[in-house]
């Protein structure tokens, strides 16, 4: 089986990322979710969607999904450099799917950065936390 046909399998790859009007407001899900041990693909669609979210224009409200895909440490960092990188003003960032470890991780790399983070099971109280 040919790589590219392994990634177009995986039911991530085809997921797309979207803006949601939620509450009078918007926030963007960047769907990484569904990739399992394919962090290159990950990186990959991550690099892609950060050019529709990290316009001036866009929405200062992220959540990032996760659910069935190993996050590493290169993909924290690659978040971690997307988000801080730029010279877009985050307000709340939401983070969906992740194990106690990573969320520690994440935490780590993201602390004392100026805009709010929380982490969730579920996208219903992530969409809550992120516009009340």
């Amino acid at each position: 089986m040919t790589e590219k046909k392994q990634t177009a399998e995986l039911p991530g790859y085809e997921k797309k990322s979207f803006l949601l009007y939620y509450n009078g407001g918007e926030i963007w899900f960047e769907h990484l979710e569904c990739m399992h041990g394919r962090e290159d693909t990950v990186l990959k669609k991550l690099d892609l969607d950060s050019r529709t979210f990290l316009k001036p224009s866009s929405t200062s409200f992220l959540c990032f999904v996760f659910f069935d895909t190993a996050v590493t440490d290169n993909i924290i960092l690659a978040v971690k450099n997307i988000l801080l990188g730029s010279n877009k003003h985050f307000t709340k960032i939401a983070f969906c799917g992740l194990d106690k470890r990573d969320q520690r991780k994440f935490k780590r790399a993201l602390s004392d950065q100026g805009f709010g983070a929380a982490f969730f099971d579920g996208l219903e109280d992530a969409k809550r936390w992120l516009l009340p």
